[in-house]
């Protein structure tokens, strides 16, 4: 059995992403990534086709499902969402329509995307598990895709992204390691490989490359 290779939020970090992508064995390690693929950084559309294109080459590559994905297919399928689009939808859009890429195929494929992933000793979503009564509900703000709450600690590993921290550090009172260290925000895009008994092998940090940094800052959406 593959140990997991577990990917924070890469945010159109596309450079920085191929960069990191070279400690990932694909014959040893399934790759999973936390959400957020796309928004803030330079190169949505790019990204978007890169794992795309990853998931159709490795079939057990997961992709669970961000806040930002859950805007995207929302406004380009539901409704009109004007927060998202002011903050960070614009630019986005602009990008696939330079790089001449249909929005609502890939809002389809992001509405597709699963809320969370489990095993016996492992459970990664993209902000966590919270104490509420309903974690697993897309649409729950203290559920798995939005809320910025206190972790509950859980027998399994957790681990999860969405808020962005400096450094991705292990907190041991809550069983639960946050991987998003700000790759749109200059930081650095991290990974964590984790066995199958949940215990963390190794972590892999690739600072963000200078192509994939916006020349103006964002407001940080919630």
């Amino acid at each position: 059995m593959k140990n997991h290779f577990i990917i924070g939020d890469v945010h159109g970090c596309f450079h920085t992403l191929k960069n990191l992508l070279k400690h990932w064995k694909a014959n040893e390690h399934q790759l999973i990534f936390v959400g957020d693929l796309i928004d803030h950084g330079n190169n949505s559309p790019q990204t978007v086709a890169l794992i795309q294109d990853i998931q159709k080459k490795h079939s057990d590559t997961i992709i669970l499902r961000g806040n930002h994905e859950q805007q995207f297919h929302q406004h380009c399928l539901n409704e009109f969402n004007e927060d998202w689009y002011e903050k960070s939808g614009e630019r986005t859009f602009s990008q696939y329509l330079i790089h001449n890429r249909l929005v609502d195929k890939d809002a389809e494929w992001f509405s597709n995307f699963p809320l969370y992933y489990e095993t016996p000793n492992l459970l990664i979503s993209h902000a966590g598990v919270c104490d509420t009564d309903d974690p697993f509900n897309a649409e729950n703000l203290d559920g798995v895709v939005w809320h910025r709450n206190k972790i509950k600690r859980l027998d399994q590993l957790q681990v999860y992204g969405h808020t962005p921290q400096d450094e991705a550090i292990f907190d041991a009172e809550v069983n639960a390691i946050n991987i998003d260290t700000g790759a749109y925000k200059a930081n650095k895009l991290t990974a964590l490989l984790v066995k199958n008994d949940g215990s963390i092998l190794k972590m892999i940090d690739e600072s963000t490359h200078e192509e994939d940094i916006p020349n103006e800052k964002e407001e940080e959406m919630i």
